[in-house]
């Protein structure tokens, strides 16, 4: 199996709905994206993933998502205000609304 250094549409919609779902069970952001992140790091499989890992560790929840390369700079300003804002339902609502514009630009 190759090895991919980058997250393609398919990975980011299934990334971000797991993401929302685990937010809305009232999970911490940050702990939710580093148990999806180890998962999909596990064994090498995906070197992009692994770099979220990273940043996730020395930085926090937003430059992981940074790390990713999941959103525009602009967007990532947006998914700041609504980590920090500390209501689980907004953030989860928004990654899912963000994951549903990807994959209709992407069907």
């Amino acid at each position: 199996m190759a090895r991919q250094d980058t997250i393609d549409n398919e990975d980011k919609v299934r990334l971000l709905r797991a993401l929302a779902f685990q937010i809305h069970r009232k999970v911490p952001a940050d702990e939710a994206l580093g148990e999806l992140l180890e998962h999909e790091s596990k064994g090498g499989r995906r070197r992009a993933f692994r770099a979220g890992v990273d940043a996730l560790a020395a930085d926090g929840f937003t430059a992981a998502m940074a790390a990713l390369g999941l959103f525009s700079d602009d967007a990532m300003v947006l998914l700041g205000v609504l980590a920090d804002s500390g209501d689980h339902r907004l953030l989860s609502s928004g990654l899912g609304k963000i994951a549903d514009l990807i994959e209709e630009k992407n069907p």
